[in-house]
Protein backbone atom coordinates (compact mmCIF):
# COMPACT_ATOMS: atom_id res chain seq x y z
CA UNK A 1 0.00 0.00 0.00
CA UNK A 2 1.12 3.77 -0.92
CA UNK A 3 1.81 6.29 2.07
CA UNK A 4 -0.04 9.05 1.01
CA UNK A 5 1.03 12.13 2.68
CA UNK A 6 -1.81 15.16 2.94
CA UNK A 7 -0.27 18.91 2.94
CA UNK A 8 -2.30 21.38 4.46
CA UNK A 9 -1.71 25.21 3.69
CA UNK A 10 -1.04 27.60 6.27
CA UNK A 11 -3.87 30.03 5.96
CA UNK A 12 -6.11 27.04 6.10
CA UNK A 13 -5.02 26.36 9.44
CA UNK A 14 -5.57 29.68 10.70
CA UNK A 15 -9.34 29.82 9.27
CA UNK A 16 -9.72 26.35 11.44
CA UNK A 17 -8.26 27.47 14.74
CA UNK A 18 -10.56 30.77 14.16
CA UNK A 19 -13.22 28.70 14.00
CA UNK A 20 -12.86 26.41 16.49
CA UNK A 21 -12.65 29.53 19.00
CA UNK A 22 -15.66 30.93 18.01
CA UNK A 23 -17.47 27.28 18.57
CA UNK A 24 -16.32 27.44 21.89
CA UNK A 25 -17.17 30.87 23.07
CA UNK A 26 -20.86 29.83 21.97
CA UNK A 27 -21.14 27.29 24.07
CA UNK A 28 -20.70 29.08 27.35
CA UNK A 29 -23.75 30.60 28.81
CA UNK A 30 -24.63 34.38 28.63
CA UNK A 31 -25.22 36.41 31.47
CA UNK A 32 -28.48 37.28 30.41
CA UNK A 33 -29.43 33.40 30.38
CA UNK A 34 -27.95 31.81 34.17
CA UNK A 35 -26.85 27.88 33.31
CA UNK A 36 -29.20 25.69 33.63
CA UNK A 37 -28.89 23.78 37.30
CA UNK A 38 -29.56 20.03 37.40
CA UNK A 39 -31.65 19.31 40.42
CA UNK A 40 -31.73 15.95 41.92
CA UNK A 41 -35.16 14.72 43.80
CA UNK A 42 -34.74 13.67 47.16
CA UNK A 43 -37.46 10.79 48.56
CA UNK A 44 -37.51 10.41 52.30
CA UNK A 45 -38.46 6.87 53.36
CA UNK A 46 -39.70 6.59 56.67
CA UNK A 47 -38.60 4.71 59.32
CA UNK A 48 -42.61 3.43 60.90
CA UNK A 49 -43.73 0.34 58.40
CA UNK A 50 -47.18 1.26 56.85
CA UNK A 51 -49.84 -0.64 58.28
CA UNK A 52 -53.68 -1.78 57.18
CA UNK A 53 -55.97 0.73 58.48
CA UNK A 54 -58.07 -1.09 61.36
CA UNK A 55 -61.12 -2.88 59.64
CA UNK A 56 -64.48 -1.47 59.92
CA UNK A 57 -66.59 -3.64 61.12
CA UNK A 58 -70.57 -2.68 59.67
CA UNK A 59 -73.14 -3.30 62.50
CA UNK A 60 -76.43 -5.12 61.68
CA UNK A 61 -80.09 -3.16 61.93
CA UNK A 62 -81.45 -4.13 65.59
CA UNK A 63 -84.57 -5.52 64.26
CA UNK A 64 -81.99 -8.12 61.93
CA UNK A 65 -79.69 -9.15 64.78
CA UNK A 66 -82.57 -10.21 67.01
CA UNK A 67 -83.42 -12.90 64.56
CA UNK A 68 -79.51 -14.38 64.85
CA UNK A 69 -78.93 -17.59 66.60
CA UNK A 70 -76.39 -15.94 69.15
CA UNK A 71 -79.43 -13.35 69.46
CA UNK A 72 -82.04 -15.92 70.14
CA UNK A 73 -80.30 -18.23 71.92
CA UNK A 74 -78.84 -15.69 74.50
CA UNK A 75 -82.49 -14.78 74.71
CA UNK A 76 -83.78 -17.66 75.61
CA UNK A 77 -81.17 -18.06 78.58
CA UNK A 78 -82.50 -14.60 80.07
CA UNK A 79 -86.03 -16.04 79.97
CA UNK A 80 -84.89 -18.82 81.85
CA UNK A 81 -82.38 -17.08 84.48
CA UNK A 82 -84.81 -14.59 85.07
CA UNK A 83 -87.39 -17.33 86.63
CA UNK A 84 -84.83 -18.88 88.01
CA UNK A 85 -83.30 -15.73 89.87
CA UNK A 86 -86.53 -14.84 91.01
CA UNK A 87 -87.28 -17.74 93.40
CA UNK A 88 -85.44 -17.47 96.62
CA UNK A 89 -87.47 -14.05 96.65
CA UNK A 90 -90.67 -15.96 96.55
CA UNK A 91 -92.81 -18.63 98.31
CA UNK A 92 -95.23 -21.35 96.37
CA UNK A 93 -98.68 -20.04 97.67
CA UNK A 94 -100.29 -22.28 96.05
CA UNK A 95 -100.95 -25.92 94.05
CA UNK A 96 -101.53 -23.35 90.84
CA UNK A 97 -98.53 -21.42 91.53
CA UNK A 98 -96.64 -24.65 91.70
CA UNK A 99 -97.99 -25.99 88.37
CA UNK A 100 -96.58 -22.25 87.33
CA UNK A 101 -93.33 -22.79 88.65
CA UNK A 102 -92.84 -26.73 87.25
CA UNK A 103 -94.17 -25.40 84.40
CA UNK A 104 -91.52 -22.29 83.63
CA UNK A 105 -88.95 -24.15 84.33
CA UNK A 106 -89.67 -26.97 81.93
CA UNK A 107 -87.10 -24.65 79.51
CA UNK A 108 -84.47 -26.45 81.16
CA UNK A 109 -85.39 -29.73 79.47
CA UNK A 110 -85.10 -28.48 76.18
CA UNK A 111 -82.34 -29.12 73.48
CA UNK A 112 -81.98 -25.64 73.07
CA UNK A 113 -80.42 -25.05 76.69
CA UNK A 114 -77.06 -25.77 75.50
CA UNK A 115 -77.11 -23.57 72.46
CA UNK A 116 -78.35 -20.84 74.80
CA UNK A 117 -75.86 -21.51 77.26
CA UNK A 118 -73.26 -21.02 74.84
CA UNK A 119 -74.95 -18.14 73.21
CA UNK A 120 -75.16 -16.23 76.50
CA UNK A 121 -71.91 -16.92 76.93
CA UNK A 122 -70.68 -15.70 72.86
CA UNK A 123 -72.36 -12.35 74.02
CA UNK A 124 -70.62 -12.14 77.28
CA UNK A 125 -67.28 -12.32 75.36
CA UNK A 126 -67.86 -9.85 72.96
CA UNK A 127 -68.16 -7.10 75.87
CA UNK A 128 -64.41 -8.22 76.92
CA UNK A 129 -63.22 -4.68 75.43
CA UNK A 130 -59.51 -6.53 75.83
CA UNK A 131 -60.80 -9.23 73.31
CA UNK A 132 -62.87 -7.18 71.09
CA UNK A 133 -59.41 -5.07 70.40
CA UNK A 134 -57.05 -7.95 70.31
CA UNK A 135 -59.89 -9.51 67.40
CA UNK A 136 -59.78 -6.63 65.43
CA UNK A 137 -55.83 -6.15 65.96
CA UNK A 138 -55.50 -9.56 64.75
CA UNK A 139 -57.92 -9.44 61.32
CA UNK A 140 -55.80 -5.65 60.68
CA UNK A 141 -52.67 -7.82 60.27
CA UNK A 142 -54.07 -10.77 59.22
CA UNK A 143 -56.98 -9.71 56.92
CA UNK A 144 -61.04 -10.40 57.98
CA UNK A 145 -61.03 -13.11 55.63
CA UNK A 146 -57.99 -15.31 57.48
CA UNK A 147 -59.15 -14.62 60.96
CA UNK A 148 -62.68 -15.92 60.08
CA UNK A 149 -61.47 -19.19 58.08
CA UNK A 150 -59.01 -20.30 61.16
CA UNK A 151 -61.95 -19.39 63.24
CA UNK A 152 -64.08 -21.93 61.18
CA UNK A 153 -61.62 -24.33 61.22
CA UNK A 154 -59.60 -24.31 64.34
CA UNK A 155 -61.84 -24.66 67.79
CA UNK A 156 -58.66 -23.67 69.64
CA UNK A 157 -57.83 -20.75 67.18
CA UNK A 158 -59.61 -17.75 68.76
CA UNK A 159 -57.81 -19.07 72.47
CA UNK A 160 -54.26 -17.54 70.51
CA UNK A 161 -56.16 -13.83 70.17
CA UNK A 162 -54.66 -10.98 72.58
CA UNK A 163 -57.43 -10.91 75.63
CA UNK A 164 -58.90 -14.29 74.84
CA UNK A 165 -57.98 -15.82 78.60
CA UNK A 166 -59.57 -12.00 80.02
CA UNK A 167 -63.13 -13.11 77.92
CA UNK A 168 -62.93 -16.85 78.38
CA UNK A 169 -62.80 -16.10 82.41
CA UNK A 170 -65.61 -13.64 82.32
CA UNK A 171 -67.73 -16.42 80.61
CA UNK A 172 -66.71 -18.98 83.19
CA UNK A 173 -67.74 -16.50 85.84
CA UNK A 174 -71.06 -15.73 84.47
CA UNK A 175 -71.70 -19.39 84.00
CA UNK A 176 -70.97 -20.48 87.28
CA UNK A 177 -72.64 -17.57 89.11
CA UNK A 178 -75.66 -19.03 87.08
CA UNK A 179 -75.07 -22.95 88.20
CA UNK A 180 -74.87 -21.62 91.89
CA UNK A 181 -78.41 -19.56 91.24
CA UNK A 182 -79.72 -22.52 90.33
CA UNK A 183 -78.48 -24.54 93.25
CA UNK A 184 -79.70 -21.96 95.56
CA UNK A 185 -83.64 -21.94 93.70
CA UNK A 186 -83.33 -26.21 94.43
CA UNK A 187 -82.34 -25.62 97.75
CA UNK A 188 -85.01 -22.88 98.59
CA UNK A 189 -87.66 -25.14 96.49
CA UNK A 190 -86.96 -28.01 98.58
CA UNK A 191 -87.26 -26.77 102.33
CA UNK A 192 -90.86 -25.51 101.35
CA UNK A 193 -91.11 -29.11 100.38
CA UNK A 194 -90.35 -30.28 104.05
CA UNK A 195 -92.53 -27.44 105.29
CA UNK A 196 -95.47 -27.68 103.40
CA UNK A 197 -96.07 -30.88 104.83
CA UNK A 198 -96.62 -29.22 108.22
CA UNK A 199 -99.17 -27.16 107.04
CA UNK A 200 -103.30 -27.44 107.02
CA UNK A 201 -103.46 -26.03 103.13
CA UNK A 202 -100.77 -29.01 101.77
CA UNK A 203 -100.20 -31.44 103.76
CA UNK A 204 -103.30 -33.28 102.87
CA UNK A 205 -103.58 -31.88 99.47
CA UNK A 206 -103.64 -34.44 97.24
CA UNK A 207 -101.47 -34.02 93.75
CA UNK A 208 -103.83 -33.00 90.53
CA UNK A 209 -103.82 -34.64 87.66
CA UNK A 210 -100.47 -36.66 86.54
CA UNK A 211 -100.79 -36.92 82.74
CA UNK A 212 -101.34 -33.15 82.24
CA UNK A 213 -98.12 -32.74 84.62
CA UNK A 214 -95.99 -35.22 82.05
CA UNK A 215 -97.62 -33.97 79.23
CA UNK A 216 -95.88 -30.42 79.78
CA UNK A 217 -92.44 -31.69 81.11
CA UNK A 218 -92.43 -33.87 78.08
CA UNK A 219 -93.39 -31.32 75.08
CA UNK A 220 -90.32 -29.70 76.60
CA UNK A 221 -88.09 -31.65 74.22
CA UNK A 222 -89.82 -30.67 71.63
CA UNK A 223 -91.13 -27.28 71.74
CA UNK A 224 -88.95 -24.37 70.25
CA UNK A 225 -88.68 -21.62 73.43
CA UNK A 226 -88.51 -17.99 71.90
CA UNK A 227 -87.84 -14.81 74.04
CA UNK A 228 -90.01 -12.64 74.31
CA UNK A 229 -89.45 -8.88 71.16
CA UNK A 230 -88.76 -7.11 74.18
CA UNK A 231 -85.91 -9.19 75.31
CA UNK A 232 -84.18 -10.35 72.38
CA UNK A 233 -84.24 -6.35 71.69
CA UNK A 234 -83.12 -5.50 74.65
CA UNK A 235 -80.00 -7.99 73.96
CA UNK A 236 -79.27 -7.00 70.35
CA UNK A 237 -79.03 -3.37 70.90
CA UNK A 238 -75.76 -4.37 73.26
CA UNK A 239 -73.52 -5.68 70.59
CA UNK A 240 -69.55 -5.53 70.64
CA UNK A 241 -68.39 -2.72 73.66
CA UNK A 242 -64.87 -1.32 72.40
CA UNK A 243 -62.58 0.10 74.57
CA UNK A 244 -63.54 3.60 73.15
CA UNK A 245 -67.40 3.44 73.92
CA UNK A 246 -68.60 6.04 76.04
CA UNK A 247 -72.11 4.43 76.76
CA UNK A 248 -69.92 0.89 77.55
CA UNK A 249 -71.48 1.10 81.52
CA UNK A 250 -75.30 1.54 80.64
CA UNK A 251 -74.49 -1.25 77.76
CA UNK A 252 -74.17 -3.35 80.01
CA UNK A 253 -76.18 -2.98 82.69
CA UNK A 254 -78.69 -3.07 79.85
CA UNK A 255 -77.86 -7.06 78.97
CA UNK A 256 -77.16 -8.02 82.47
CA UNK A 257 -80.57 -6.86 83.48
CA UNK A 258 -82.42 -8.97 81.02
CA UNK A 259 -80.98 -11.77 83.22
CA UNK A 260 -82.37 -10.60 86.24
CA UNK A 261 -79.64 -9.25 87.48
CA UNK A 262 -78.09 -5.40 88.13
CA UNK A 263 -75.02 -5.88 86.81
CA UNK A 264 -72.02 -8.71 85.56
CA UNK A 265 -70.42 -11.46 87.43
CA UNK A 266 -67.11 -10.01 88.76
CA UNK A 267 -64.44 -12.23 87.48
CA UNK A 268 -61.10 -10.34 88.82
CA UNK A 269 -60.27 -12.78 91.17
CA UNK A 270 -61.24 -15.92 89.27
CA UNK A 271 -59.25 -18.46 88.02
CA UNK A 272 -58.93 -20.55 85.05
CA UNK A 273 -57.74 -23.88 85.79
CA UNK A 274 -59.22 -25.52 82.43
CA UNK A 275 -60.92 -24.70 79.59
CA UNK A 276 -63.39 -26.91 78.49
CA UNK A 277 -65.00 -27.84 75.01
CA UNK A 278 -68.06 -25.08 75.58
CA UNK A 279 -66.09 -22.56 76.49
CA UNK A 280 -64.08 -22.58 73.99
CA UNK A 281 -66.85 -22.57 71.53
CA UNK A 282 -68.20 -19.59 73.13
CA UNK A 283 -64.91 -17.51 72.61
CA UNK A 284 -64.84 -18.73 68.62
CA UNK A 285 -68.84 -17.06 68.42
CA UNK A 286 -67.33 -13.80 70.34
CA UNK A 287 -64.99 -13.78 68.02
CA UNK A 288 -66.97 -14.40 64.81
CA UNK A 289 -69.75 -11.50 66.45
CA UNK A 290 -66.88 -9.65 66.68
CA UNK A 291 -65.81 -9.60 63.06
CA UNK A 292 -69.21 -9.64 61.77
CA UNK A 293 -69.52 -13.12 60.93
CA UNK A 294 -72.96 -13.72 61.69
CA UNK A 295 -75.02 -13.41 58.63
CA UNK A 296 -76.89 -16.33 56.70
CA UNK A 297 -73.27 -17.15 54.95
CA UNK A 298 -71.80 -17.89 58.39
CA UNK A 299 -75.15 -19.60 60.14
CA UNK A 300 -74.06 -23.72 59.46
CA UNK A 301 -70.47 -22.90 61.00
CA UNK A 302 -72.19 -21.05 64.24
CA UNK A 303 -74.85 -23.28 64.40
CA UNK A 304 -72.08 -25.91 64.47
CA UNK A 305 -70.59 -24.30 67.59
CA UNK A 306 -73.67 -24.03 69.20
CA UNK A 307 -74.21 -28.03 69.40
CA UNK A 308 -73.60 -29.35 72.66
CA UNK A 309 -74.43 -33.21 72.47
CA UNK A 310 -72.94 -34.23 75.57
CA UNK A 311 -74.90 -32.01 77.59
CA UNK A 312 -78.33 -33.00 75.69
CA UNK A 313 -77.85 -36.25 76.89
CA UNK A 314 -77.59 -35.48 80.37
CA UNK A 315 -80.47 -33.12 80.09
CA UNK A 316 -82.31 -36.39 78.65
CA UNK A 317 -81.71 -38.19 81.89
CA UNK A 318 -82.55 -35.66 84.07
CA UNK A 319 -85.89 -35.03 82.57
CA UNK A 320 -87.00 -38.50 82.61
CA UNK A 321 -85.73 -38.92 86.20
CA UNK A 322 -88.41 -35.34 87.06
CA UNK A 323 -91.16 -37.89 84.94
CA UNK A 324 -90.70 -40.81 87.41
CA UNK A 325 -90.69 -38.54 90.14
CA UNK A 326 -93.69 -36.97 89.23
CA UNK A 327 -95.56 -40.10 87.85
CA UNK A 328 -95.18 -41.20 91.53
CA UNK A 329 -96.17 -38.38 93.62
CA UNK A 330 -99.31 -38.90 95.68
CA UNK A 331 -99.54 -34.97 97.63
CA UNK A 332 -99.14 -32.13 95.84
CA UNK A 333 -96.49 -30.58 98.14
CA UNK A 334 -94.11 -33.64 97.20
CA UNK A 335 -94.33 -31.97 93.26
CA UNK A 336 -91.90 -29.11 95.06
CA UNK A 337 -89.29 -31.87 96.17
CA UNK A 338 -89.42 -33.29 92.18
CA UNK A 339 -88.98 -29.39 90.98
CA UNK A 340 -85.84 -28.83 93.13
CA UNK A 341 -84.00 -32.62 92.96
CA UNK A 342 -84.39 -33.58 89.15
CA UNK A 343 -85.62 -30.10 88.00
CA UNK A 344 -83.13 -28.38 88.83
CA UNK A 345 -80.51 -29.84 91.19
CA UNK A 346 -79.80 -32.24 88.15
CA UNK A 347 -79.43 -29.43 85.59
CA UNK A 348 -77.19 -27.33 87.72
CA UNK A 349 -74.94 -30.82 87.64
CA UNK A 350 -75.85 -30.99 83.97
CA UNK A 351 -74.34 -27.90 83.49
CA UNK A 352 -71.32 -28.36 86.27
CA UNK A 353 -69.99 -31.39 84.39
CA UNK A 354 -69.94 -30.01 80.63
CA UNK A 355 -69.28 -26.32 81.36
CA UNK A 356 -66.96 -25.58 84.02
Amino acid sequence: MRNVKYRISLPTLLACSLLLIVSCKSSQPSAAEPPIQQVTEVVEISATPITPPSPYIEKSPVLERMNEPLVRGAGNYAVLMSQVIAIPSQEIASPEHMNQTMDGLAQVFSPSLGPALISYGALIGVQNTEFVEGVLETARLQGIDSVVYQLYVDPNYALKIPGALSATSDIQTSWSSDIANIERSAAHIKSQSYSMQKQKLWKKKLADSRPKRLEVISQSKSIPFEPPHMTARKIAEVGTIRANDISAYTKRQQFWQSYGRTEQPNSENSKLNYIGVMQRKALTLSALEIVGANDAQSSDWVEKYMKSPQLNHCITKARLNTEQCIAAVHFKYEDAFCISEHQLKEISTCLTSNAL
